[in-house]
């Protein structure tokens, strides 16, 4: 089925245009046809009726773009064994110094290109990944002691206090004590 504009005695002076239409697309033919009708008469319903058709042609061409799959190198990443072993590290020294260079050893590769080979395997650079999970362990040191947040920064391997704060409220998105007084009120 096909949708002639511009028949004659429709708009005069631009060449016929033709417009594919589908069996689904059943509302553009009722659109268009609304529209011619009051093209003379009532101007705002010809105007709606055109931006709506406009609106599904639109939605039509453009094809349906499935949400972007993580970038994922083919052969990249860490081996199982190396991702355990660094993980493994990482969980026992969160509260000492953790160097790229350490967890490139580890994993026996260079710097770069574990930094590259951790990433495709964790989804975050090591830097985020140890900084998530010095915040991670730092809730659970908030909800079974009542250690100050100094202590707690320290015991975490953060500089002090205020690191703590800073990198808490950017990864959970509220301040460790506002966080830690609102889960000792639930229990």
């Amino acid at each position: 089925m096909r949708i002639e504009l511009n028949s004659p005695g429709v708009v005069h002076g631009m060449p016929p245009f033709s417009l594919p239409v589908t069996e689904e697309d059943g509302n553009v033919t009722r659109l268009l046809e609304k529209a011619l009708t009051a093209a003379e008469t009532d101007l705002a319903t010809t105007r709606a009726c055109v931006a709506r058709v406009a609106a599904l042609l639109e939605r039509e061409q453009a094809p349906a773009m499935p949400p972007p799959l993580p970038r994922r190198r083919v052969g990249a990443g860490l081996a199982p064994w190396q991702a355990r072993r660094v993980a493994a590290h990482v969980e026992e020294n969160l509260g000492y110094s953790i160097t790229i260079d350490q967890l490139a050893a580890i994993a026996g590769l260079s710097s770069s290109y574990f930094c590259r080979a951790f990433k495709d395997s964790f989804g975050d650079p090591p830097h985020a990944y140890i900084m998530a999970r010095r915040v991670e362990r730092a809730q659970t040191l908030m909800l079974q002691t009542r250690e100050p947040l100094s202590q707690i920064a320290l015991a975490c391997g953060l500089s002090d206090q205020a690191h703590l704060c800073n990198l808490f409220r950017r990864l959970v998105g509220q301040s460790p004590s506002q966080w830690r007084r609102s889960r000792w009120q639930e229990a």
